[in-house]
Formats: C-alpha cells, structure tokens, sequence
C-alpha cells in the first residue's frame, strides 16, 4: 500500500500491523477488543473527512456565487462522491456477509446478558478464523455454497474505484475543459493527473508480489485464517482510503478556484511618458501598457485610432504638438480576459502639456493694486509644470488666493509695494514682480446728477441725497458720503449753517430742501466720503447750487 501523508492515517495503518503481530503470538481478548478499539477509531475519522469534504464542497459553492465560471468545479465535487459512496456500500455488504456467515451480531439484550453491553452490534463470532478464510480465500460460504471468493472481487473493486477516481478527474479536460483552471489546457493534463494520483490510497494488488510472502496471493495473505475481530477494521480502512481519496479530489478541484494562467482579473490602461511637460518644438514620448502588466499578455493598442505595434509586451506612442497649451490622447486595448474567454476593450484619456519656457504675471485691470478690493491676475508659466508652479506675494499687507488654473486674487492693505513671487519648484528658482499699491481715487460727490450750478427748485426737492461716484474706476467698488456743512440761503435772507450726516438727506437737511424756492441758493462744503479700505472718511468736492 502507498504511504499515506496524513499523520492520523499514518497511525491506523501502523497500529493495525502491531495488532496483526500480536494476533500472531495470541488471540487474547485484549487483542480482540483492541481490533475493535481500531475499527472505531477509523469509523470516527471517516466522518471527520467526510465532514472536511462537505466543508469544502460548501465554500466552493459560496465562492461560485460570484465566480460563475467556477460553478462546472462545483458540480464535480458534489458528483465525485457517488464513486465513494458505491464503494463503501460494497464493502459494507462484505463486512455484513462476514457478521453474518459467523454467527450474527449481538443485540442489546444479548451483550447486557453477558454482562457487556458494549458489544452490542460487534460479531458475536470474532474469534473465527475459518469465515473468513472461507468467505475472501477459499470462496466456501453461504447457503448455497457459493465458490467465488470475495478477496480477489475485493481487489479488483479496490482498483476500478481508484482509477474511476482518476478517469472522472482526466475527463474534465474533455470538451474544452472548464475556464480558467488547469483543465482548460490540455498539454497540462498528464502531468497534472499524474501529480493528483501519487496522492490517492487507495491500493490492493497492484503491486503485491506473492514471491515475497511465502507464495501466497494478496487474498490469502490479507484475509486467510483471520478472526473476524481483525477483518473488522481492515475491511473499514478500505472505507477511509477511499474517503481520504475523494478528499484529494475535491482538495484539487478548490485549489483551481482563483488560480489563472495570468495573475490578474481587472484591467486598466497606463501611459508612462518620461516627462508630462514639454517646449515647443521638442517630441513627446510615452509607453502604453496594460495594467496589471504581463509581458506574454496578448493585446492590441491604439491611440486615436491608429493602431501601433506591440514589442516585449508594451507600445511605444510618440506625438510631435504643434501648439501650445493641454494636449489629449486616448489609448484604447483590447484584451483576452481568462476568466470568461471573452476578449474585452479598455479605453483612457492622458494628457500632457505643452508651454514656452517664459513665466510672466500681469494685473488683469490694471498694473496696480487698490486696497480694499478683488485684484484679480494671471500668472502664466510656460515652461514650468503646471504642478511645480508656486505663487505667493510680499508687501503691501497682501494675500492671495487662486480662483482657477491660471487665475488669482490678490488683496493689499497698505500703500506702497508689492512683489509677486513665481516660484519652479523643480528647479528652485524664484521670479518676481512688483506692482504698485495704492488707495481707492477719491469719489466724485453729485446731487443727483450735477455737481454745481443751476437747478430748477422741483427738481432741487426731489432730491434723496448726495451720491459719491468713481468715475474710470475698472473695479467692482462703492464708496459713500461721511458727513458735510450745508449752507442755505433763502432770497434776501442770511445764510443758514446745517451739518449733515450720510449721503440721504434727514432733519433739518431734509427740510430745507423741500423747502427749496426760486432765488435760493445751497453750498455743501467740507464734504467727506468714505471708500472700500479707508480707516476714516476722506476730503472731497464741494457743491454749490442757485435754485431757479
């Protein structure tokens, strides 16, 4: 028999020897019971495997809830196990024959009577050596004297079985095999089914030589003249070859889940370029591969339609730009996916920039900054990765913000200047330009829309108040009156001193231009407004009106 690899098979098998040594010295009842002792223990590990072997075949099937193509795996395993399940019904048939021809088993009456109920269904003949002899040797037994003996049929059947095990895993290659496993590639086949048969036990007479024990056949040697006692757990270790078997099988058969020729599932496409950025005039370069790289993959690339040619497993793409600017390219691959046999296309965009090595920074409105408003520029760094681009900015109180690609806000706070700092980072070099800073103009204050002069007295009180304007002002900014003296004079009367708060007109103020006749005239001196980043309200026009 082949040595087994398991460490519990290996102890059944060498426990079973030393009983049939000591069985040659003495048949004493000790020996007897430790044969049953065997058999129990050997019961006990066939549903262990029996048990594993269900294990299995239940994480395959959750495994092939997702994995599909896995499911052929999954009904091999579960069929697997009607070649055992016939093997160990014959064997239980010889082993009831045995119980039988020596007498029956003891039932529980029977064995409490002698003051044993553990022997209930244990032979009550497991002393006798001449059943068996007659039963697997000699071929004398049954009512009807029956002359066929059952230990070469043993043997025989011991060996259809094994090579049923054999033939059902090598006809999984048939018809294509089953995808992704070894069983889709047939040149794999023998030496596959040859690796998984060195693991099987089950073995009789296939290489018994009968020169080497006295002359005897494999029959005479493993059953002639031995208690019934000891044909017991022989008979069950056939049982648990054949178990261990079907668990090599089905180990096998789990172990193809998951395991392709190509060590990947996904796919994406990648472009390595030895640089993203180039000048005008230069080449650009890049290597297109499949992702999840394998150089013996078989794949067809193309990049805007046009195909390329495939060397070691990668493209190479090279592209000369005639401008300036973000350039795109799409990369297209079509690949055979081993998991489905189905051949599968990918598809990506890159890009690369192309610039002109000057880096410059300009105002957007004008080439100062105002305190108290948005100053928006452009920085353009051509020339310099759009990554390795830094921008900040020093005095004048700024800070600035980006707003978009190129785009940026700057705010100042003090007059002066300030410096715009272009900073690669690739090369740690720093470019800077300075602009000026400066207040808001002062505001142009107007009575609705004149300044000075004439005004016919409806429309002198219509007036809400004054207004102050920035005129020429490129920026979103408001300003607003503070405060003023106004004079009114009526016709022929003194002048009438009145302070004013706000540009709307109220109080006093608010009276005398309502109050507004032909002949009377209005001043407003030391008028005061108030911009976007004054700290306090700053001198500005004065006004003088004659009502007519």
């Amino acid at each position: 028999m082949s040595i087994p690899k398991e460490p519990r098979q290996l102890m059944i098998n060498l426990m079973y020897l030393v009983l049939t040594a000591m069985l040659a010295l003495n048949v004493s009842a000790e020996i007897i019971n430790a044969f049953f002792a065997l058999d129990k223990g050997i019961k006990k590990n066939n549903k262990i495997v029996e048990h594993a072997n269900d294990k299995m075949i239940l994480d395959m099937e959750e495994t092939a809830k997702t994995k599909t193509q896995y499911a052929p795996l999954v009904a091999a395993a579960k069929e697997v196990k009607s070649i055992t399940a016939e093997f160990i019904t014959y064997v239980d048939g010889i082993r009831d024959r045995m119980v039988e021809e020596s007498g029956g088993a003891y039932t529980l009456e029977d064995a409490t009577a002698q003051g044993h109920p553990e022997l209930e269904g244990k032979p009550k003949g497991k002393k006798d050596k001449d059943t068996p002899q007659r039963i697997f040797v000699s071929g004398d037994y049954g009512s009807q004297g029956q002359k066929e003996p059952v230990g070469p049929e043993l043997a025989k059947k011991i060996s259809e079985s094994r090579e049923k095990f054999k033939n059902f895993v090598g006809g999984l290659w048939e018809n294509g095999g089953i995808k992704a496993t070894v069983f889709a590639d047939a040149k794999k086949k023998d030496a596959a089914l040859a690796a998984l048969v060195e693991d099987f036990t089950m073995e009789s007479d296939e290489n018994y030589h009968a020169e080497k024990h006295e002359g005897k056949d494999w029959a005479e040697y493993t059953f002639g003249h031995m208690p019934v006692a000891a044909i017991y757990p022989m008979l069950r270790k056939f049982q648990n070859d054949a178990k261990t078997t079907e668990s090599a099988v089905i180990s096998y058969l789990a172990s193809q889940m998951g395991k392709m020729e190509m060590n990947y599932d996904k796919f994406d496409v990648f472009s390595q370029s030895p640089k993203s950025y180039i000048l005008l005039g230069e080449e650009y370069k890049s290597e297109i591969a499949l992702g999840a790289y394998s150089s013996q993959a078989k794949f067809s690339v193309s990049v805007n339609g046009k195909s390329l040619s495939i060397k070691d497993g990668k493209a190479a793409y090279s592209t000369r730009p005639s401008k300036v600017g973000e350039q795109k390219y799409s990369a297209r691959i079509s690949v055979n996916n081993p998991l489905t046999g189905e051949t599968e296309s990918f598809t990506k965009d890159f890009f690369f920039e192309v610039g002109q090595p000057s880096v410059t920074v300009s105002a957007d409105k004008m080439n100062v900054f105002y305190i108290g408003v948005d100053n928006p520029i452009t920085v353009a760094a051509a020339g310099i990765s759009s990554n390795a681009v830094g921008v900040g900015i020093s005095g004048g109180g700024g800070s600035i913000k980006k707003q978009g690609k190129t785009s940026y806000v700057v705010t100042v706070k003090t007059p002066g200047a300030a410096t715009i700092n272009i900073k690669d980072k690739t090369n740690n070099k720093t470019f800077p330009f300075k602009f000026r800073v400066k207040r808001i103009p002062d505001p142009v204050v107007r009575l609705g829309k004149k300044q000075d002069g004439i005004i016919k007295s409806g429309v002198m009180r219509a007036q809400p108040g004054l207004a102050a304007w920035l005129d020429n002002f490129d920026f979103e900014a408001k300003c607003s009156v503070q405060s003023y003296t106004m004079y009114y004079t009526r016709k022929r009367q003194d002048a009438v001193e009145i302070k004013g708060k706000g540009g709307r007109f109220s109080g006093q103020v608010a009276k005398a231009i309502k109050a507004a006749k032909p002949g009377d005239q209005y001043a407003f001196v030391n008028v005061k407004a108030r911009c976007p980043g004054d700290k306090a309200g700053r001198p500005v026009n004065g006004m003088s009106f004659q009502v007519k």
